[in-house]
């Protein structure tokens, strides 16, 4: 891949920011689609957290996910109706209902499905040991009966005897301009018809009861390079219609710049898979029909982040400052300052204050009273002034720790700032938008860097040949996927999921049965549709839905590398529509070499510790981590770790052959 000659992080421009953000689509679209509002969430974490006050998801951008023809910023989209959040609910254990939390956050069965699978089928192609299809992931969709020729024909709106259509959005300019300016080698012809191998590979390996999966691809209407929010609305209700009421699609994998299209596809009963880090109140609010693609939920963040700063750096003196007075035993307690995202010329929005206030309650609760509680300007085109203005107000202030909630662009302000300010603080790490990534670090000022370490929620790296979108896609082609750049995080995690929950699902295809497959009912889910307070049955005896799905991977309390996935109430005390559910603690090293997660090679990493062992929300561990110990960490694993390694099965087609 080529590359362009670097200059001084300080003179990054907007243009820089929006093109180094557009190659993460799967997990941000922009700066701006990182919604921080939460909800109010009931019971006490041991240790380290508890419920805060109610907080409403008001007014905020899109967090898009999976296949997008949106532009680089998502604007300010509506999201009438969501207020209240997920007090709305009246769910006793749910956001807002006032119940219980589970337990300390250790992991627990909650009422919709319990961590048991279905027992065995006849089905030939079921492992009958594990209770999950024979596919090469330690993540396979559970078993069910063999297919009996009765799919119930047109169950749902995109749904027929034969074919589940699956809209699928891009933009013709925006995407060739993501190919020339982020150097990204990906062809739209390459995603394509790597989208549609892994729709074979799915079709022949899971269950989808005689039905093809059929991918539409239509061009956006949504303007990237307007900034009028009003414009965007229009644009992005409109390709919702067009999904919903041109095309008849089931589902639609990625989405448009702002919340008018979740709001519209709910509207029209359309399921999408299309967010991401966007509080569980939203996901209430919509549910069942829209759901996440990547990292926690913002509660589920924030309260992973609590716990590592109440239980892990609190109680202990700061010591990897790079100034003495900032470190033990001149400043012998360690000092917080929170960075969060605020309003700007070009975003004018006030979303992310209710978060920051909810995690400030969390830290309180544990004896942290943050110094400073600061917003930054979100996507600032004056951010080199305004970070060193903000860093002479922590140096001033003797703040030993800065903990940076952010997009992954604005620590490269703050470092630069604080770097030519002369003060050199520790800095926290909290996962948020892949600033725990390898490809974004070394962009930080790394005078600064070297003395970051905290929480890192993306997963743990592995060769690409070993991951889990490689290794099925090999399984299947004997060759590696077409769209190289783009198929682990654009693309897989769309197929797996969606056809995962088509067969767990059961004949009977609708978004309820989905969710929770079909009758008989072992459970409920905490809140019904569209946030109503009455639950649903839920977690169908033999076909679960995707809220049955058990925790993920089958081993997963041994696993080392591999992140926990669920939905439902598995791990939480409220329904769930995101995927990664636990994080590790990771620190930079300025001086190791190696790839980056576009496989440039270059100098700094993150290490995760402890072995790269990541832990759920109550487990982490307690005490004063080895922090800048090289000792039992890892940058990028050699191979797999035994607890992560998948079954081996020969290939075969299954169905649909």
């Amino acid at each position: 891949m080529r590359t362009q000659p670097r200059r001084d992080l300080s003179e990054l421009t907007l243009g820089d920011l929006g093109r180094a953000l557009r190659r993460y689509q799967p997990f941000i679209l922009a700066v701006a689609a990182i919604v921080l509002v939460v909800a109010f969430l009931p019971g006490k974490q041991s240790g380290s957290s508890a419920s805060g006050p109610s907080v409403g998801a008001g007014t905020g951008g899109s967090a898009a996910g999976g296949r997008s023809g949106g532009g680089s910023v998502s604007g300010a989209g509506s999201a009438a109706g969501l207020a209240g959040g997920g007090g709305a609910t009246g769910s006793a254990s749910g956001p807002g209902g006032g119940g219980g939390g589970p337990g300390g956050g250790v992991a627990q069965a909650g009422t919709n499905g319990g961590t048991a699978l279905p027992p065995g089928t006849p089905d030939p192609f079921c492992n009958q040991a594990t209770g999950r299809e024979m596919l090469p992931t330690l993540y396979a969709p559970v078993c069910v009966p063999p297919y009996n020729g009765n799919n119930g024909g047109a169950t749902y709106n995109g749904v027929s005897g034969n074919s589940i259509t699956v809209a699928v959005p891009y933009n013709q300019v925006s995407q060739q301009e993501t190919f020339t300016e982020a150097q990204d080698t990906d062809s739209e012809a390459q995603i394509q018809q790597t989208e549609q191998n892994y729709v074979t590979l799915f079709e022949h390996h899971v269950q989808t009861y005689g039905r093809k999966v059929n991918l539409v691809y239509y061009n956006s209407s949504y303007n990237s390079t307007s900034s009028d929010t009003a414009e965007h609305d229009a644009e992005c209700q409109a390709d919702a219609n067009k999904v919903a009421l041109q095309m008849h699609a089931f589902v639609s994998f990625g989405e448009c710049g702002t919340n008018a299209y979740e709001n519209t596809l709910v509207k029209d009963g359309v399921l999408c898979f299309c967010t991401v880090t966007i509080p569980s109140s939203y996901y209430l609010q919509w549910a069942p029909y829209v759901w996440g693609t990547g990292l926690p939920d913002e509660e589920q963040a924030y309260l992973m982040r609590a716990e590592m700063v109440c239980d892990e750096m609190a109680p202990n003196p700061p010591q990897f400052a790079g100034e003495t007075d900032l470190n033990a035993p001149v400043h012998p307690k360690r000092s917080f300052g929170l960075i969060w995202p605020g309003p700007s010329s070009v975003l004018d929005t006030t979303v992310y204050q209710a978060g920051a206030q909810y995690f400030a309650g969390l830290l309180k609760q544990c004896g942290v009273n943050l110094v400073e509680d600061d917003s930054f300007p979100i996507v600032d085109p004056n951010g080199p002034a305004d970070a060193q203005t903000l860093m002479a107000k922590f140096k001033s202030e003797h703040i030993s720790d800065v903990i940076v909630v952010s997009d992954p662009i604005d620590p490269v302000y703050l470092t630069t700032g604080a770097t030519k300010q002369g003060y050199f603080p520790e800095w926290v790490v909290t996962g948020s938008a892949l600033t725990d990534e390898t490809h974004f670090g070394r962009l930080y000022d790394q005078t600064q860097w070297r003395h970051a370490f905290g929480l890192g929620l993306v997963q743990d790296r592995v060769p690409q040949n070993l991951t889990d979108a490689y290794n099925m896609y090999n399984w299947q082609y004997h060759a590696g996927p077409p769209a190289n750049d783009s198929f682990a995080t654009l693309i897989y995690p769309f197929m797996m999921w969606f056809f995962t929950g088509v067969q767990e699902a059961g004949p009977q295809l609708t978004p309820y049965t989905f969710q929770c497959g079909q009758p008989p009912y072992t459970s409920k889910t905490h809140s019904g549709p569209k946030g109503s307070s009455t639950p649903v049955a839920c977690v169908g005896q033999t076909y679960p839905g995707i809220f049955g799905h058990p925790i993920s991977p089958s081993n997963y309390a041994q696993r080392v590398a591999n992140s926990v996935i669920t939905w439902g109430d598995h791990l939480w005390p409220w329904d769930d529509y995101n995927l990664i559910d636990d994080g590790a603690l990771i620190y930079w090293d300025p001086t190791v070499t190696g790839p980056d997660e576009n496989n440039q090679n270059g100098v700094g990493m993150y290490r995760y510790m402890y072995g790269g062992k990541r832990f759920l929300w109550g487990q982490f561990p307690k005490g004063n981590p080895p922090w800048f110990n090289a000792g039992n960490t890892q940058t990028i694993f050699a191979s797999l770790p035994g607890p992560d390694t998948p079954p081996s099965y020969p290939n075969k087609c299954y169905y649909m052959c």
